[in-house]
């Protein structure tokens, strides 16, 4: 994904639901995994309507929209494994999925994984740049829960 086109955008949040605790919550996420896809990105500009979607961010300067995805942590090795199948491979794209922990790339040929925070992201950073993506484009933003409200909000 290139992470830029998110700058000035009208958003779309999806609720969840209101009835959960903070403890909960934060319970139930330890055994999930969030991701931000964006349409475009692949040969199908609906692949991502089959995710259970959390939240919506259409750009005011593209057709693109931004998709807040939820992915069950049982699951994610598949997840990748289709995102994978599904990017566009003429183009330099890339998805994330996170939890508070971990943040892992997936890039159409190499998936990393690392630590939410960026002082672990260089390798992805160079081999982004090896792809021509400018680096203000390889910041895996949101890649902690708490980050989606401001993410989705602007």
């Amino acid at each position: 994904m290139l992470p830029s086109q998110g700058g000035d955008a009208s958003s779309i949040l999806v609720s969840r639901s209101e009835g959960l605790s903070r403890l909960t919550r934060s319970a139930t996420q330890r055994f999930m995994y969030h991701g931000i896809i964006l349409d475009a990105e692949f040969k199908d500009p609906l692949f991502p309507e089959g995710f259970k979607v959390f939240a919506k961010k259409k750009s005011s300067t593209s057709s693109w929209i931004l998709y807040g995805i939820e992915v069950n942590d049982k699951d994610v090795n598949e997840v990748i494994s289709d995102i994978q199948d599904n990017i566009k491979s003429n183009e330099p794209y890339y998805a994330h999925l996170y939890n508070d922990e971990e943040v892992i790339v997936i890039f159409k040929k190499r998936v990393f994984h690392v630590k939410s925070h960026n002082s672990t992201w260089m390798p992805i950073i160079e081999f982004g740049r090896t792809l021509n993506i400018p680096d203000e484009q390889l910041d895996f933003w949101p890649n902690r829960f708490q980050d989606e409200v401001h993410y989705f909000k602007s």
